[in-house]
């Protein structure tokens, strides 16, 4: 359930995610990247799947074809969904594993708690800004609830309107979580290792 982000290794995508992936993927290649570690997408899995919230979920994208949904019956279902999420608590046998990565490396310091879809940054989609991300955290409880916030994102009515964009099936989808220590910075900015306009460049 929990992967320390320096030891994501090649076969991990679909575990820990995009964000997750491409942060190993930095550390491998010798950048300096703020410790953490990955919530991985299994801990999403149990989770639904202990509490029934998969089975809510299916029952709620059974009402009708995503595809034939109007804008406003696509927000009412996201709704829904989230509200069970919100709901629902984080079973104790998936909550302690947690919480004892949590107390080790979370003890002090502030945080940041990433969405990591393991649909981010493929090829063809990017999810860029679809899913929630929360910065600033501080203690155990704070980070834990902001997981299920996160978890629940998965099910916002834009990512559920891109996904029937690109034509993924939402059924399927997982979420799984970045967790990172929050550095305070002087200067930023962004890079794109594949310019979103010419797949031949790079963009700083």
């Amino acid at each position: 359930m929990i992967v320390a982000l320096h030891r994501i290794v090649d076969d991990q995508r679909c575990m820990v995610g995009g964000k997750g992936y491409a942060l190993g993927q930095l550390i491998k290649r010798g950048y300096r990247v703020p410790k953490g570690f990955c919530v991985t997408a299994e801990a999403y899995r149990q989770y639904i799947h202990e509490t029934g919230l998969g089975d809510l979920v299916r029952m709620e994208l059974n009402r009708k074809e995503l595809g034939e949904m109007r804008w406003e019956e696509i927000w009412d279902t996201s709704l829904r969904i989230r509200s069970h999420f919100l709901r629902t608590e984080i079973p104790d046998s998936i909550k302690k594993k947690i919480e004892k990565h949590l107390v080790k490396h979370c003890a002090t310091g502030k945080f940041a708690v990433r969405s990591s879809s393991p649909e981010e940054d493929a090829s063809l989609t990017s999810f860029a800004g679809l899913h929630d991300s929360y910065i600033g955290l501080q203690g155990t409880d704070s980070i834990i609830h902001h997981i299920k916030l996160v978890w629940a994102s998965l099910w916002s009515n834009r990512a559920l309107l891109y996904r029937r964009e690109s034509n993924l099936d939402p059924s399927s989808s997982s979420m799984a979580v970045v967790i990172q220590k929050l550095i305070e910075g002087d200067v930023s900015g962004i890079a794109f290792s594949r310019n979103p306009n010419d797949s031949d460049q790079s963009v700083i």
